[in-house]
């Protein structure tokens, strides 16, 4: 990201290259032995937080840009970070679904040939 002072305006240029290394690095599979793990890089893009809700923003790997809602239960004390954290859980939810479903039909075409 670089940023350039044009008079009295910030001009803020992102570099996808750079965002798409990153979360290529955080994004893995594991295994060692009988152990397996796995870690999904997410970038947030926005949060808007509107009392019980949450939307977020975020871009995959890929650089596809996505939202995703989810919604603070107990409202009397709603917690930001709590329902940030729900919102993110439903991201990855959604990352791993759609991975799994491409995955699945490249493997459906192959069997085809």
């Amino acid at each position: 990201m670089s940023k350039y002072k044009v008079g009295d305006e910030l001009i803020i240029v992102t570099n996808p290259s750079e965002d798409a290394k990153k979360l290529e690095n955080l994004t893995k599979l594991e295994v060692k032995d009988k152990f397996a793990q796995i870690s999904w890089g997410l970038k947030i893009v926005n949060v808007e937080f509107d009392n019980p809700n949450v939307t977020l923003t975020y871009q995959n790997l890929y650089g596809d840009v996505n939202k995703v809602f989810a919604i603070c239960n107990d409202v009397a004390n709603f917690d930001h970070e709590k329902v940030l954290e729900k919102a993110l859980l439903k991201a990855f939810q959604t990352e791993i679904i759609n991975i799994t479903t491409i995955k699945n039909v490249k493997q459906d075409e192959r069997c085809r040939l």
